[in-house]
């Protein structure tokens, strides 16, 4: 019997996050606190998690490079496969899934910007600036 390979965003349960006996890997924020997580989970959604763990045996991965609340809404959302992204946190979670290389994520934040696009009174070239400044 042959099984479907899952696809790409998948829901792993986000409550798993949060239960240290899942995590093998620890994670670095930037406000120095720590967190455990799955490298399964992680290489899963992005090649650039599977370079650190696969090929260069990180058993660490440092996210000091964004807010914790961003890093945090990264890995909630490669846990449960979804996300909201909200206005105010467009810039990072795109500038974050794109240095991960987490296609889907990516995905929903140029969507998102469309929806802001399509229902925001601002300028145009004020949206622009916003998709500009996270790139």
């Amino acid at each position: 019997m042959t099984v479907a390979k899952v696809s790409v965003p998948c829901d792993f349960g986000v409550e798993n996050l949060y239960d240290e006996f899942h995590g093998n890997i620890i994670v670095e924020f930037k406000d120095s606190s720590v967190m455990k997580a799955s490298s399964l989970i992680l290489s899963w959604n992005s090649e650039v998690f599977t370079h650190l763990f696969k090929e260069l045996r990180q058993g660490t991965v440092e996210l000091k490079d964004f807010s914790k609340e961003v890093a945090v809404i990264l890995l909630e959302s490669l846990y449960s496969g979804d996300i909201l992204v909200e206005k105010s946190h467009f810039r990072e979670i795109y500038k974050i899934s794109h240095a991960f290389k987490v296609k889907w994520l990516s995905e929903k934040c140029i969507a998102a910007f469309t929806g802001f696009c399509e229902s925001s009174s601002q300028d145009f070239n004020d949206m622009v600036f916003l998709f500009n400044e996270a790139v």
